[in-house]
């Protein structure tokens, strides 16, 4: 048994497998483990108070097996957003390996949070133990981008996170197509891949058209120019900013995740700009409108982001004003749109021109299209696949790709939430399921959100909340005193008089017959409660979360 084991290699997807965020997935040979990404998802509409989603890592705490490393594919906040709060929960220490961009963004992350983690820049090869990874350079929306080749004694995996070919991207390195040839020509037995741009035709649009849009946008531009963006696309934005400078305009960087990313990758020599450009944003006012250009955080129209606050009026550096013009370049993050189209709606009540990729082609994807998807498949001419990063849709489209391509249906994996995919004897089958949950971060802890707190928090949002604060005698059991009511977001208690003595006498009725003395006060809350919910929706058709409160006398 022990060696059978050996040679069998597990892939467990915590995260991305049906889903274009919380990109983290387990490769398990034996006794040891690597992780590949740690990313984190963002809530969606309905998940009041949540700030993001992160994998649940409950399988790795549990296993105890020797988890060696994690390896990261690039520095999207998908695939390494989630490691300040999933590092405190594994070994001590753990090492990160990634290339030198990926590395740097991801490891100012997790200092900002106090962790300690070795961080370590690798470019081409990686031996942790029985895992023996290729680092292949290839191209995204972000550079220094990598997909890994991992060779182990079971087979051998090429993972493809997010990509394109894009052969003329602006940091001038285009993707290693020899090295991706040369890996199907040695044989791989899985390719995990990139799906998410599959049912998009043909080839997806090179980087660099996006600098002549920015150009024409901002010839159209009389006042402030703004340009908005995933604050990790620090290509993207600095096309902008030189080509703001080309125009001969200031640009100011506004939010400390742009200005973090942008730093960085300006620092590690992966974008330039010329000197004397840059200001900072305590001197915007010292400029015309006309002689400035913003980069500002926010494209998602995250609350509290520097782009929503300058929508809003609350900026203090920056007030729009009409005759500014707004590029919004980015996808909407599934699960964002309401917070998108309410920052577009926002500036366009103040006739403030806004741009956005939908109507006016302001974004090109980093994800290839299907040409791309079947060029990597053509060149890896893989046994077995593994669609991932995308919704269900786009792994059933990139199965029909593969089969038309000459692969059978059998040979390409979609497996549910938490089942592993094992790899024996080059070989791959379906394995066991870890369970998985929903972790939600909120402002105040990780993972103590459920899906009864989102409930309640819908409740409190759409019908609003009572109180309902009654006195009971501890020797009988007794309603002893008045009972009050606090409403807030249900009704007016000063206008609502009747209802309000009409619920304290249900109430009371509720607790008059009750018999002898009661120690347990949850069941008297729960009578409470049982007593008002119908009462309230009959009288109002509203349902508010009610909290009933026993004050002991």
């Amino acid at each position: 048994m022990k060696n059978l084991i050996s040679k069998t290699l597990r892939i467990i997807p915590l995260g991305g497998n049906g889903e274009v965020t919380k990109n983290m997935y387990v490769y398990e040979y034996g006794n040891d483990q690597i992780v590949v990404d740690c990313g984190m998802g963002f809530p969606k509409a309905g998940m009041l108070g949540v700030d993001i989603l992160i994998p649940d890592v409950e399988y790795l705490e549990k296993s105890r097996k020797n988890l060696r490393a994690i390896v990261l594919t690039h520095g999207h906040e998908d695939h390494i957003g989630g490691l300040p709060y999933i590092l405190p929960r594994l070994p001590k220490n753990l090492p990160v390996y990634g290339s030198t961009l990926t590395t740097a963004l991801a490891e100012t992350k997790v200092r900002e949070y106090g962790l300690t983690n070795p961080f370590h820049a690798v470019e081409d090869k990686l031996n942790l133990g029985p895992f023996n990874i290729d680092l292949i350079h290839i191209t995204h929306s972000i550079p220094n981008c990598k997909h890994l080749l991992i060779k182990t004694p079971a087979g051998t995996v090429y993972h493809g996170a997010d990509f394109k070919f894009d052969l003329n991207p602006p940091d001038g390195k285009p993707p290693a197509l020899q090295a991706i040839a040369q890996a199907g020509i040695n044989g791989v037995d899985l390719l995990v891949s990139d799906c998410l741009g599959v049912e998009r035709p043909g080839f997806t649009a090179p980087e660099r058209d996006i600098e002549a849009i920015f150009e024409q946008e901002l010839q159209k531009t009389k006042g402030k120019f703004i340009v908005t963006a995933i604050s990790s696309s620090v290509s993207r934005l600095g096309m902008a900013i030189n080509v703001a400078a080309r125009h001969g305009r200031k640009v100011a960087i506004l939010g400390r995740s742009v200005d973090r990313n942008m730093s960085l990758a300006a620092k590690l020599g992966f974008i330039s700009f010329p000197k004397n450009t840059m200001i900072n944003s305590h001197q915007i006012k010292n400029f015309k409108d006309s002689q400035l250009t913003l980069i500002v955080a926010g494209s998602q129209g995250q609350e509290g982001s520097a782009m929503q606050r300058a929508a809003a009026g609350e900026h203090k550096n920056v007030q729009l004003k009409p005759g500014d013009r707004v590029v919004i370049s980015s996808d909407i993050i599934p699960g964002g749109e309401s917070n998108v189209h309410d920052l577009i709606n926002s500036l366009a009540k103040k006739d403030i021109d806004v741009a956005y990729g939908s109507s006016e082609q302001l974004h090109v994807s980093g994800h290839g299209h299907r040409g791309e998807l079947e060029l990597l498949v053509r060149l890896l001419n893989p046994k077995n696949i593994f669609p991932v990063g995308g919704e269900v849709r786009h792994q059933k489209a990139y199965r029909r790709m593969a089969v038309n391509l000459g692969l059978s249906s059998q040979s390409i994996f979609i497996p549910n939430d938490g089942q592993s995919l094992v790899l024996s004897k080059n070989q791959v089958r379906y394995g066991d399921t870890v369970e998985l949950k929903n972790i939600y971060v909120d402002g105040l802890g990780i993972g103590d959100v459920g899906k009864v707190v989102l409930r309640d928090r819908q409740v409190m949002s759409q019908d609003g909340i009572l109180v309902v604060i009654v006195p009971i005698r501890h020797d009988t059991s007794k309603v002893s005193g008045d009972i009050e009511i606090v409403s807030r977001g249900f009704v007016y208690v000063k206008e609502s008089k009747e209802l309000i003595d009409e619920i304290k006498a249900k109430v009371k009725q509720a607790l008059k017959d009750q018999q002898g003395i009661v120690t347990d006060w949850s069941f008297l809350r729960q009578k409470i409660s049982l007593s008002l919910e119908k009462f309230i929706y009959f009288k109002t058709e509203r349902s508010p979360l009610i909290l009933p409160v026993i004050v002991e006398v």
